[in-house]
């Protein structure tokens, strides 16, 4: 039998690569794929691709046509890579996932989600982050999800690496979004865009299959405030609770990751009215084509970062004396 790193990978190639769910949840696959096509690119097919971790998500390959006449693959894998009926980004699903990104040879992925936010400040104050606002999130809460690829060199950083956190999102890849998402709120379809120089948002992926408890999210609330608290000189730390797709492994195997948040609700206890009432209207109405728009621009024109001092997406894996290896059991 194969091992993970050798098992065959039956499916496309590309430098490019989509994975966003929540924004795109009120469009069937076969919708999206259409409103691509409609841009004028060309659609190679989509199919289920198999992986030493279980029969993986549908991954959709696309040649989007260059100024310059020349094709640019590019693959779109619907929601994150959830599979229905399946636990949503749980560690088998993120394994799939990111091996069949490892197998493409994708360099940069592009993951847009929507969230609930848990910002301290008052929503009197226009500063914070509100429902209908666009986050560029500072960085994330490690999960127990977010594990390597057993059976590869990709298993586990430690002992031949450190892997570093530090600016786990693109901000070479950011800088090439964020116009996009201004234009939108100039036009008011978003009511505001966030950067990391103006809030620190992180991520935090829930962990269990549903919404926190008011307990949960006043735990943030007051995690929020006291670090915002503590360092007066710096921008006010807010959560966005919701998707978090590994960013730890996007780092390990190397791949620029552009990370966006659409925000659909106050966390759970906060706010004013229901979670499911203004979360579904956004689904529905606010944010399709708009995240159909951006993402099509971005797959048309993003660019990979040479040489940006701010970029640590490679810079951050440093490798360990070899003793450190030796040191341990399986080295012999």
């Amino acid at each position: 039998m194969s091992s993970p790193a050798d098992f065959p990978y039956d499916g496309p190639r590309a430098a490019f690569a989509s994975l966003t769910g929540s924004p795109l949840w009120s469009l069937p696959i076969d919708a999206v794929v259409a409103a691509f096509v409609a841009r004028g690119w060309t659609h190679r097919g989509g199919k289920r691709v198999p992986t030493p971790y279980g029969l993986g998500p549908e991954v959709h390959a696309f040649d989007i046509p260059q100024a310059d006449g020349s094709l640019r693959p590019f693959i779109w894998i619907p929601s994150y890579g959830d599979i229905l009926g399946e636990e949503t980004q749980s560690a088998t699903t993120l394994r799939r996932v990111f091996w069949i990104l490892w197998k493409a040879g994708v360099e940069a992925a592009i993951v847009g989600g929507n969230s609930g936010v848990c910002d301290p400040r008052p929503h009197s104050d226009p500063a914070s982050i509100q429902p209908g606002d666009l986050v560029l999130p500072w960085s994330y809460r490690t999960h127990q999800e977010h594990r390597g690829l057993p059976g590869t060199p990709y298993a586990a950083p430690w002992p031949r690496h450190n892997l570093f956190l530090d600016a786990p999102f693109c901000p070479a890849l950011a800088a090439q979004l964020l116009p996009l998402a201004q234009a939108y709120e100039a036009k008011g379809t978003l009511r505001k865009v966030h950067t990391p120089e103006t809030v620190r948002a992180a991520l935090v992926q829930v962990e269990t299959v549903t919404f926190e408890t008011d307990f949960d999210v006043l735990m943030w609330r007051a995690i929020n405030k006291t670090i915002s608290d503590m360092e007066p000189g710096k921008p006010p730390v807010a959560t966005l609770h919701g998707d978090c797709l590994n960013p730890l492994l996007a780092r390990f195997l190397g791949i620029h990751l552009l990370y966006y948040h659409l925000v659909c609700n106050y966390a759970q206890g906060l706010g004013t009215g229901e979670i499911h009432e203004t979360l579904t209207g956004l689904f529905l109405d606010a944010y399709p084509a708009m995240t159909i728009d951006i993402e099509g621009k971005l797959a048309e024109t993003l660019t990979l970062p040479h040489d940006d001092p701010a970029c640590r997406c490679r810079a951050s894996l440093m490798e360990n004396p070899p003793v450190f290896a030796e040191a341990m059991s399986g080295c012999r």
